[in-house]
């Protein structure tokens, strides 16, 4: 076996294997090695020539970083960075990926970044890992993330290896993290949402959690059927049925209607016929999300559960979004259950309002932000 990949360069692994739909939980596991060359005797920058070494390639400006079982087992390259594993793992901790690499697990990569990414940063990592999308490996916070993959692990997995690896350097501040994750987001402002209302205020967050994402809700069975059905609401409150779903950009697909309206406008008489069928066709597709989104208010509401829509604009300005959990806070109040009246004032607190602002931005850059460094996220 050749090197095994962690920190940074397996993230970036990771992120790579994902956004291409590989189920990273199912691939191969085996123990920790120490790293053997493939081709030749010595280590040297031929090894990673693009005809055998198809992961990211190492340099003075970007070292490849790995994991080695001791000292002895550490590489001597510049454009290497070898991390020497000084906590007990548990079985099979490493996945393989091919003659010449494999990478560190899900769970450990956590753990790794705790030294190195703010709790916030660290929080979305876990939403990310125990969700339904990735991050792209080369611009993870500009770049498109990949949608409806495997999740790469759970929350219990990770708190799994966490409790084995108690006592090293690292372990608290992953437990702090892990303890504002929750399981199932299906994309980036979910996430977001997720890791903003679960976070506490002296972290700049709103201090609502632990939070659940969609969550099963079975609804009352209709009176022509006996078959139950179910919503799963994006996210759900700990402290009374009050909720989030998120609308972004695409949830209406109101571009392909305005293009299937134009190509019918724009259309020779020989195709007139065919794309106002498309266009009739477009229309009643988006009719029927319209429709769907109704029905979903109004079935939750049944089951006494208050969902309020998210969209992108609240999460391109914290003004917006504030008024967001201001309704929502709103909702639980006078749903009788729970006094939140000294929560919505603290909204109006200045300074945390700023801070609010800083976290929001980093978290989900807008046009205005300034871009960090690659992979800083």
């Amino acid at each position: 076996m050749g090197v095994t990949l962690s920190h940074v360069s397996a993230l970036e692994v990771l992120r790579q294997l994902r956004g291409k739909g590989n189920n990273v939980a199912e691939m191969d596991r085996i123990e920790l090695r120490a790293p053997s060359p493939w081709k030749q005797a010595r280590w040297s920058k031929r090894l990673f020539d693009n005809d055998v070494w198809q992961w990211p390639k190492p340099s003075r400006e970007r070292p490849l970083e790995i994991l080695v079982p001791d000292t002895r087992s550490r590489l001597r390259m510049q454009s290497v960075k070898s991390h020497v594993c000084s906590l007990t793992l548990p079985s099979k901790p490493i996945i393989w990926l091919d003659e010449h690499a494999s990478m560190v697990s899900p769970e450990l990569l956590f753990l790794q970044m705790a030294a190195s990414f703010s709790l916030p940063a660290l929080v979305m990592l876990g939403y990310e890992l125990c969700g339904n999308f990735s991050r792209d490996w080369q611009d993870p916070l500009f770049g498109n993330a990949a949608l409806n993959v495997p999740a790469a692990t759970s929350v219990v997995q990770i708190a799994h290896l966490l409790e084995i690896a108690s006592g090293t350097p690292g372990t608290t501040r992953a437990h702090e993290a892990l303890g504002y994750v929750a399981d199932h987001a299906l994309s980036v402002p979910e996430a977001v949402l997720g890791t903003m209302c679960s976070l506490p205020v002296q972290e700049s967050g709103y201090g609502l959690g632990p939070i659940a994402l969609n969550q099963r809700i079975e609804l009352h069975a209709n009176s022509s059927t006996s078959k139950v059905r179910a919503r799963y609401p994006d996210l759900l409150f700990p402290f009374a049925r009050v909720g989030i779903n998120y609308d972004g950009e695409g949830h209406l697909d109101l571009t392909g209607l305005v293009q299937a309206a134009q190509e019918a406008t724009l259309a020779e008489e020989d195709e007139g016929t065919a794309k106002r069928k498309a266009l009739d066709k477009k229309i009643a597709a988006v009719r029927e999300k319209v429709v769907d989104d109704l029905r979903r208010t109004r079935e939750l509401a049944a089951r006494g559960y208050i969902v309020l829509v998210a969209t992108k604009e609240d999460l391109n300005d914290v003004d917006s979004l504030d008024n967001l959990i201001r309704q929502i806070l709103q909702c639980a109040q006078h749903s009788g259950l729970v006094d939140t009246s000294q929560v919505i004032d603290s909204l109006e607190d200045t300074a945390r309002k700023r801070d609010r602002r800083d976290l929001l931005r980093s978290l989900y850059p807008t046009g205005g932000s300034t871009h960090p460094k690659r992979g800083s996220f």
